[in-house]
């Protein structure tokens, strides 16, 4: 437990600084590494299931992204992201089990807190510089 506690600030530190990099050269791919290591922590993932994931969560963040651009009524925009929240499941829950399939999203969930309330920490910093 002591060791997800050290490694977590530097795996949000990490992410941060590749947000950074991402806004300006607009590439997810090392973002999307950085959040696959993050649910590879939290779900405890053995290697050959990570490599099995892999896949199925670039597809995931990639189709999401997606929605994201494609929908701008926010209503019909969470229908599509719902409906690909079910079908990645079924496909992680063949490769995790049910359970930790439904702990992705919220594994998810939490680490889009974690990258936003450092991004709020890092912006009130900046303010007072």
């Amino acid at each position: 437990m002591r060791t997800i506690k050290n490694i977590l600030p530097v795996i949000i530190a990490f992410f941060s600084m590749c947000y950074s990099v991402h806004a300006q050269q607009k590439d997810p791919s090392k973002i999307n590494d950085v959040f696959f290591q993050y649910v590879v922590q939290t779900l405890k993932l053995k290697p050959e299931e990570a490599d099995q994931m892999r896949p199925l969560v670039e597809e995931y963040l990639f189709k999401r992204k997606e929605i994201g651009m494609t929908y701008s009524d926010p209503l019909e925009r969470e229908q599509k992201i719902l409906d690909l929240k079910i079908s990645s499941r079924k496909q992680m829950a063949g490769i995790i089990g049910m359970q930790r399939a439904n702990s992705f999203f919220a594994s998810e969930q939490n680490f889009r807190r974690k990258v936003r309330d450092e991004i709020r920490q890092r912006n009130s910093r900046k303010k007072f510089n």
